[in-house]
């Protein structure tokens, strides 16, 4: 089922202060927990959550038999968002359109999202060396 971009908003709001609540964290407290985040820190994290995202779009797409046309239908989001997701040229993807690629997708926002953390918590090393091992593959 499909919500619009408004009660999208609202439902991550609404989320993310009961999580909050739960925890104990007062608005004051969280909003000084995140600056005390090192902006470098959240600059890599931020890099590797795109990153990921590109990625499983990719490879979903792929396992799926999609287009990058097909999958913007499916999830009604401009053709250009996929493809610039995919590329890696959208830095600070919409993240209203990344919920909808995961209806088109066929997968819960919260499947989608958990299969993008799992790729961004792959270590540096693992992923250079499997593109190492891929490139002595080829002829």
């Amino acid at each position: 089922m499909r919500i619009s971009r408004e009660e999208f908003n609202q439902a991550i709001g609404a989320s993310l202060s009961a999580l909050r609540v739960e925890r104990g964290f007062s608005q004051t407290e969280a909003a000084e927990g995140i600056n005390a985040i090192l902006e470098v820190d959240r600059q890599e994290r931020s890099i590797r959550a795109v990153a990921a995202y590109a990625a499983l779009s990719i490879i979903l797409r792929n396992e799926q038999g999609l287009t990058p046309e097909e999958l913007a239908k499916r999830s009604q989001v401009p053709v250009e968002f996929v493809c610039d997701l995919e590329a890696g040229k959208d830095p600070n993807p919409d993240f209203y359109f990344l919920y909808c690629l995961s209806i088109g997708f066929d997968l819960s926002f919260t499947e989608f999202a958990h299969r993008a953390e799992e790729l961004s918590d792959i270590p540096d090393e693992v992923l250079l060396e499997n593109e190492a091992n891929e490139e002595g593959e080829q002829p």
